[in-house]
């Protein structure tokens, strides 16, 4: 049984008893100016947030993270090696490569750290188990600076060494551990939570006929708490919206305009959409503000996302992959964009004639772009008739000149 089976069995896998500051600050939140504790859950409550988190995650998730091998005429996938097998095919026996993948961005969009414990067999990695960042502590040792990470459980803490996590941080100060862009714009994302539980306030409280009713004679207190009583049965709450009033009595409906004060609270909530951009590194187009969305392409707005949004991520998974993971120095991993930046038919077969015609793809790389089967001749890469070096002597009609036949 190794140290993975004996600390995190499957019963006690999330039964966690102790934890840092940070972990416990994960749970109960920390508070803000505008009166609200902000946690994980509370952040994903706020649209913006949540459809921010599921992009980035849901589009690291999506991309293939492969391992290749460097030779002398380049690279080669190394897809006997069994880090390649764990990142592209399973990474352990309960989950995709996709859900490890997503959950690692939530963990570090939501938490500013992922780890997974590295169960090493005969010198290699066998396989990566998740472990709940709310239950990790990072400590450096004050002489040799060395880290070490204390698991807590049910039973107490275990201490695994460097070689035994892998770490991937987010944002940080220190290089030890990561901070969470939540924590990070806490009073932001605390504002945005209390802008939208005003909003629910108002909609649960307020008549949805937006008026008020004027009657031409007196009512006595009970006549008026009646008519309050039954005007807010019928039409008051979200539920009864747009139902048609029938006055009685001479009474009179006069309609309101919504007020400066809500006006605001309505403008602030796009205000509030644009701070979750700015704070996950998301353009707000993708979030749903299209008031200044300025893209003359898709192609445009992905390399947008690829560029400043998705890059800096991938980039953190790659190097702590290659750091923890690789055993060999010719060994790397890579995520391939492509797919993210796929065109229309009509540009990217454009693209391949250029590529063809140009020399520096053959016909089959095309081929496996589009998933196609590989064809007999089809890895000659052609060069252009009237291209050659400088200085190159013209071969008998061959290569840079055409041949024709007497007549």
């Amino acid at each position: 049984m190794n140290i993975f089976q004996r600390i995190f069995k499957p019963k006690e896998q999330r039964d966690f008893t102790q934890r840092d500051a940070d972990g416990w600050r994960d749970i109960i939140g920390s508070a803000t100016g505008a009166g609200v504790q902000v946690t994980p859950r509370t952040a994903l409550g706020i649209p913006a947030a949540l459809r921010a988190v599921t992009l980035l995650s849901g589009a690291v998730a999506s991309l293939p993270l492969k391992v290749y091998r460097k030779t002398e005429d380049g690279r080669e996938p190394a897809i006997e090696n069994q880090v390649y097998k764990l990142l592209h095919q399973a990474p352990n026996t309960l989950i995709t490569p996709f859900i490890f993948k997503e959950l690692a961005m939530n963990h570090l969009l939501l938490h500013g750290n992922f780890y997974a414990y590295i169960d090493w067999q005969h010198g290699k990695p066998a396989a990566l188990w998740l472990l709940d960042p709310a239950a990790v502590t990072v400590d450096r040792d004050k002489d040799t600076g060395r880290i070490s990470y204390k698991i807590s459980t049910i039973k107490g803490q275990q201490i695994l060494t460097p070689e035994e996590v892998l770490h991937i941080l987010g944002t940080t100060l220190d290089g030890v551990k990561g901070i969470s862009p939540i924590t990070l714009a806490r009073e932001s994302i605390g504002g945005a939570i209390a802008e939208l539980n005003h909003g629910q306030s108002f909609f649960k409280n307020g008549a949805n006929l937006s008026g008020v009713l004027q009657h031409p004679g007196h009512l006595g207190p009970e006549a008026a708490e009646t008519l309050r009583q039954s005007w807010r049965d019928k039409y008051s709450g979200s539920g009864n919206a747009g139902k048609v009033a029938v006055l009685e009595e001479g009474m009179t409906f006069q309609p309101v305009t919504l007020s400066n004060k809500d006006s605001q609270w309505l403008e602030s909530r796009q205000v509030s959409v644009l701070d979750v951009a700015r704070i996950f590194g998301v353009p707000p187009a993708l979030l749903g503000h299209l008031e200044k969305a300025s893209y003359s392409s898709q192609d445009a707005q992905n390399l947008e996302f690829l560029t400043h949004s998705l890059r800096p991520w991938l980039s953190r998974i790659e190097q702590a992959c290659n750091r923890s993971l690789m055993t060999h120095n010719n060994l790397y991993c890579e995520f391939t964009t492509g797919d993210l930046l796929r065109t229309t038919l009509d540009r990217r077969y454009e693209a391949y004639r250029t590529a063809l015609a140009a020399g520096f793809m053959s016909v089959n790389e095309v081929r496996q772009l589009e998933n196609l089967p590989a064809v007999n001749g089809g890895d000659e890469l052609y060069r252009p008739l009237n291209m050659g070096l400088l200085g190159e002597e013209e071969n008998n009609g061959e290569g840079n000149q055409s041949v024709t036949s007497d007549p």
